[in-house]
């Protein structure tokens, strides 16, 4: 697989939309509220944002014909965190919507609008360090307690995905520095007309690695400079949240399966063809957004993007 390509496994995302798919059916419990919608949009929200997270975190170490800036830099980066956190948001409202159809009273109402505004990853997490602490809803530890016992363990790498993204969105830059590759494709330099010139060349260089801004919502004034073995880089971070959403996945399947209980699990023939219908299509959308290189990987390289 080329350098900086991310392989999201969605596998378990599918089989848990023919969960609720099955669940919805008039046998089980329904379609009250179309929470089946509100689940469906949140876990296609989830897919498009993982797909932002590929191509942002490819895009910022590849090498394209353009010179490279940091105004570029760091709009990936910024891109990239609101992808993260938006599909951490997306997974939490599908699971709030799933929790809610088979017990509608320890989830949040997928139909009042002042109760959607407030679903939120800590309603999973809870918020243990704010005065109060605030509880997570009930609902998961009944309904999803493997999802809330593993995001719990991963709590630092969601605040810090959290602290990265507000501090883009709403206060200003984030990138620090880090490190440039140097390593182009063959012929690269000269496809361009760039003289072996140092210089020049180096306004080319895609990221390697990128220093992540230590406490972020810290004040100027008050910050300070960490030596470079606590130095949290980009490249470790992106990795981490690719194996959190792929376990996240496997644990959300598995809790539905033993704690959300079917009256019917058996499905007509009819059902069977419309399941495996879409099974298809959906493994197809997957594939074709998250599994497959871009379409720049090749032996050449086009005008604009380059294949390492």
């Amino acid at each position: 697989m080329p350098e900086f390509l991310l392989k999201f496994d969605l596998g378990t995302f599918q089989e848990l939309d023919e969960f609720a798919l099955l669940a919805r059916q008039d046998y089980n419990y329904g379609g009250v509220n179309d929470w089946f919608g509100a689940f469906r949009g949140g876990l296609y929200g989830s897919y498009a944002r993982i797909h932002g997270v590929a191509t942002h975190y490819y895009e910022i170490h590849t090498w394209v014909s353009n010179p490279r800036s940091p105004a570029e830099t760091e709009y990936h980066l910024a891109s990239t965190f609101f992808n993260m956190d938006s599909a951490i948001e997306c997974v939490t409202f599908a699971l709030n919507a799933l929790g809610y159809c088979a017990a509608p009273k320890s989830f949040k109402d997928v139909s009042v609008p002042a109760a959607i505004r407030n679903i939120s990853p800590y309603d999973i997490l809870g918020k243990v360090d704010a005065n109060p602490p605030v509880p997570a809803l009930g609902g998961y530890s009944m309904l999803f307690p493997s999802v809330q016992k593993y995001w719990r363990n991963n709590a630092k790498l969601l605040s810090t995905i959290f602290e990265q993204h507000d501090v883009s969105k709403h206060r200003g830059t984030i990138y620090v520095g880090g490190m440039a590759r140097t390593n182009p494709p063959p012929g690269f330099y000269e496809s361009l007309g760039i003289a072996d010139d140092a210089s020049q060349r180096a306004r080319f260089w895609p990221m390697k690695e990128i220093i992540l801004k230590h406490e972020p919502k810290t004040p100027l004034a008050k910050r300070i400079s960490q030596p470079r073995e606590n130095h949290e880089l980009f490249e470790t971070l992106v990795p981490q949240f690719k194996d959190f959403i792929s376990e996240t996945g496997l644990l959300a399947l598995r809790d539905a399966r033993q704690n959300i209980k079917l009256r019917k699990r058996r499905t007509s023939i009819r059902m069977k063809r419309k399941l495996f219908r879409r099974a298809r299509i959906v493994k197809k959308l997957i594939c074709f957004h998250f599994f497959s290189p871009p379409a720049d990987f090749s032996p050449g390289f086009s005008s604009s993007s380059y294949s390492r």
